[in-house]
């Protein structure tokens, strides 16, 4: 839709007026064609709702489209001679030895843009084009405050399939390899259900290895489906690129071979999700035999002919009429009326609305995201209506939701939505990433000033909404009840690609180099598959590098091109977003200092040990991701990166002390030496939430001086601390911690010799973690005295052979409990009155007979027994 293009390009536009003083004349043309774009894009709405009515307004869209599209380049020329300019005043110290003359020549070009825009606006008054954006984004920001994020992960008539098959699949002893078929009808919920089974086999600990594979459509070879599984089978430690070009080299039954040595003897669990071709099944099925006992594979087709020689085929049904209403209407509102009953004008046209679905639990949770309103109106239920019932003999059931639930998005919805093609298909997306990558892009729109709200939190409002309308599914839960990670079905995965294509020039590039656009317009955001060598890719016509101005660089697979080819970094110096997320990257090139525009950098879970010096000039940069990475060392250079919001990582070192007092947006520094802190610097981040922080025993930390400082930081919620080494003797002394009156989530990891007092600990807290901690005295005396407690996790915290006890009254508020491996642990005893609040608890790899020894007290928990089943 034009409306999202007018939007992302307006926020440039925004964007470099900040720098006005650096146009050398042409912000004043800047301004003028940001202003005339904002203005057309109220029109807009109105047009593309009367488009499929009208040929010469969906002429008008096209025009409006290509304006936008001419203006975008224009901004994006403008922004390098602007960085251009800064460079050069950084090393000369003068603005005059910036020619003036390629500024004049980009005013003339705007100018011309303009007149063209004042064409636009003469046939929008003569086509009765009205301004229907105010009103409809001023009731999203009032919808968004009453947001209630989905709860449900599965869909409704899921539950008796879960208990089904998970006696069938893991709880039933078989002597023979396990073979089972889940079929049904694409959108009833077959991966879904087989993601709850796959979970429960994990947690079940009865296989050596869980392996899910999403089996990518017709394209995805025999091979192919062999290799992906291999490569998820390897350990940690070993090097998946080298295994990948091994596996390369190899015929189909070479690579059924490795395959075959790879599993031998080994209790497998494996999920071929969606398999298209029997060739892709058999290709699988002809490894294993009735001789591997106690492995289990699992598929998901809707052809029946596929499963057909599993031994136990599960054919999922869609819904009944009762089912398929509740599910709608716990859908479609947002606080079911009278109990459940709906006016009568309303149930009759939705029970037509859901004649229409024929059961299928994607196709109702879809209507009813689309229709939920705090006050549902007659007048939306019956265009729904009459819209699917005009566009239905063209298109499917599925299809035609879809598309009138993305119609129904308003501009920044639209955006943020396109956006979800570039994240890998089938794959859990981290919320937090998704949310972080929206930002870098600029499709957050800032509230009033007065707001106080974060542009994260604003952007979690659009993640919930998207939740809500049900285009995005939820995954799982952080313990503080936001969503940890979000998926999206495979249909609504490719009406993102398929409008993210027409719209921002989203391209996925396969690694034999042939790309799947749809358009001839220039590739701006870029998702790069690929097993091998990606050299073909960035050879190949697909990407001109010196004409192509790519704003997201997207790699899922390995790649030996871009370990051994640093240098293809340079030529893109508009890159915003750059993510080798998960790729077995060594080094990260020099050449990275070029991307002076580049907002988000992912390097979570690569090999990488060091960033370079060069880092320092991205002074632009605003999440640096290097999660899940042994240890990364790093120059004193992030003082540089002024707009840094987010350092994510676990092991942060330098050779130096870091200084970090120009780091005034930063809200999130993860785990961090606090050696190489600075303290007086420490406390100029007066943005910083969650620190986390790595501590060396042997080198006396002081607590009693150190925290203070923390205290100061007003918005500091969150503290994670870490010591060590975990040989040393001697524990951390953790004294001065209740000064920390703001903190209300901390995590601490390390032995302790004795568990600190309740009032040492911070007086407000939520959420507690102790791991590694290997007491050998029991801690609930002390941590049930935390009055404020809602959710404690205790994993390896507890090596005493005896009962932990919960006294009478003992933890007022606490709703989570989560035991992890504390293998000694015989029993929890709670006392009248203890925990009255406790809904959910969770044992994992503890004695098992933990949970037959509990008290009375927890046996009514919600997920108690849930939880019991896994863990034997």
């Amino acid at each position: 839709m034009a409306e999202a293009k007018i939007l992302y390009a307006v926020r440039k536009m925004a964007d470099l007026l900040i720098d006005a003083n650096l146009l050398q004349g042409a912000e004043e043309q800047v301004k003028l064609l940001k202003d005339e774009l904002q203005c057309m894009q109220r029109f807009v709405r109105d047009a593309s709702k009367k488009k499929d009515r009208e040929e010469k307004i969906r002429g008008w869209l096209s025009d409006v489209a290509d304006v936008t599209h001419d203006a975008d380049a224009i901004i994006d020329a403008l922004f390098l001679k602007v960085e251009t300019a800064k460079r050069c005043i950084e090393s000369r110290g003068e603005l005059a030895y910036i020619p003036k003359h390629p500024y004049t020549l980009i005013a003339k070009q705007i100018e011309l843009l303009r007149s063209k825009l004042r064409d636009i606006e003469i046939a929008r008054e003569r086509y009765g084009i009205q301004d229907l954006v105010r009103e409809e984004t001023e009731q999203f920001w009032r919808e968004l405050q009453f947001s209630v994020r989905q709860n449900d992960k599965q869909l409704v008539g899921v539950e008796e399939d879960v208990e089904l098959l998970l006696r069938k699949v893991i709880l039933e002893k078989t002597e023979t390899l396990s073979t089972t078929g889940i079929v049904g009808a694409v959108g009833i919920g077959k991966s879904t259900l087989a993601r709850r089974i796959y979970e429960l086999a994990v947690a079940s600990k009865r296989y050596v290895k869980c392996v899910w594979v999403a089996v990518s459509g017709e394209s995805m070879t025999p091979k192919d489906v062999i290799k992906e599984v291999i490569l998820n089978f390897l350990n940690p430690l070993q090097d998946k690129l080298e295994e990948a070009k091994k596996l390369e080299e190899l015929p189909l039954s070479g690579i059924q071979q490795e395959l075959q040595d790879s599993v031998e003897g080994a209790q497998l669990f494996l999920v071929l999700d969606d398999v298209r071709q029997e060739a892709q099944w058999e290709s699988i099925a002809t490894v294993f035999t009735s001789e591997d006992k106690g492995s289990a594979l699992l598929l998901t087709s809707h052809n029946e002919d596929i499963v057909k020689h599993a031994g136990y085929v599960h054919e999922m049904k869609t819904l009944d009429p009762n089912k398929s209403w509740d599910l709608f209407t716990n859908k479609a509102f947002i606080d079911r009326v009278d109990g459940g009953k709906l006016p009568k004008d309303l149930d009759i046209i939705g029970r037509e609305i859901l004649k229409k679905c024929d059961g299928l639990p994607l196709a109702i949770a879809l209507v009813g995201g689309l229709l939920r309103d705090k006050n549902p109106s007659k007048r939306k239920w019956d265009n729904v209506l009459n819209d699917m019932n005009t566009n239905l003999g063209s298109s499917s059931i599925l299809s035609t939701i879809l598309e009138l639930s993305y119609r129904d998005f308003p501009p920044q919805l639209k955006s943020c939505f396109q956006y979800l093609g570039l994240f890998k298909e089938r794959v859990p997306i981290r919320a937090e990433k998704l949310v972080q990558v929206w930002i870098a892009q600029g499709l957050v729109v800032e509230l009033e000033e007065e707001e106080e709200e974060t542009k994260e939190e604003i952007s979690r409002g659009y993640l919930d909404e998207l939740i809500n309308r049900n285009m995005v599914q939820v995954h799982d839960f952080n313990t503080d009840g936001r969503v940890k990670n979000c998926c999206i079905h495979d249909l609504v995965r490719e009406l993102s690609i398929t409008k993210a294509k027409k719209e921002i020039g989203l391209d996925i590039l396969k690694e034999d180099g042939k790309t799947q656009s749809l358009s001839g317009k220039p590739q701006r955001h870029l998702a790069i598959y690929g097993g091998g060598d990606q050299r073909s890719i960035f050879n190949s016509k697909n990407i001109n590098q010196n004409e192509t101005h790519v704003l997201s660089l997207f790699f899922h697979g390995v790649s030996s091109f871009l370990i051994d080819n640093p240098s293809y970094l340079k030529s893109f110096e508009l890159l915003k977003i750059l993510d080798f997320e998960d790729l077995p990257l060594k080094s990260v090139p020099d050449t990275i200092g070029l991307l002076i525009s580049l907002k988000y950098l992912g390097l979570r879970n690569t090999k990488i040990k060091s960033l370079p010096e060069s880092i320092g000039r991205l002074k632009n940069l605003e999440v640096l991701d290097v999660t899940k990475v042994y240890q990364v060392e790093v120059d004193d250079v992030l003082w540089e990166m002024e707009s840094l919001r987010h350092i994510h990582g676990e092991n942060i070192y330098s050779e130096y002390l870091l200084k970090t007092h120009t780091l005034k947006n930063l809200q999130t520094l993860g785990y961090i030496y606090v050696e190489n802190l600075i303290p007086a610097h420490l406390i100029k981040m007066k943005s910083l939430r969650k620190l986390s922080l790595w501590i060396v025993v042997s080198l006396n930390f002081d607590g009693i001086r150190f925290y203070p400082l923390l205290d100061m930081l007003e918005n500091l919620v969150c503290l994670e601390i870490k010591w060590g080494p975990s040989s040393t003797v001697k524990s951390l002394e953790l004294n001065g911690l209740d000064i920390l009156q703001r903190v209300t989530k901390l995590k601490l990891s390390g032995v302790m010799k004795k568990l600190p007092r309740a009032n040492e600990l911070p007086p407000n807290l939520s959420y507690l973690t102790l791991s590694r901690t290997c007491l050998y005295e029991d801690p609930m005396p002390e941590l049930e005295k935390l009055s404020k407690l809602v959710h404690l996790k205790l994993d390896c915290a507890y090596i005493g052979r005896g009962d932990m006890v919960i006294s009478e009254n003992g933890f007022p508020k606490l709703q989570t409990l989560l035991l992890y491996r504390m293998w000694d642990l015989k029993n929890v005893r709670v006392g009248k009155g203890g925990i009255p609040d406790l809904k959910k608890l969770m044992i994992r790899e503890c004695n098992k007979k933990l949970g037959t020894g509990f008290s009375e007290e927890l046996r009514w928990v919600t997920t108690f027994l849930q939880e019991i089943i896994k863990t034997n």
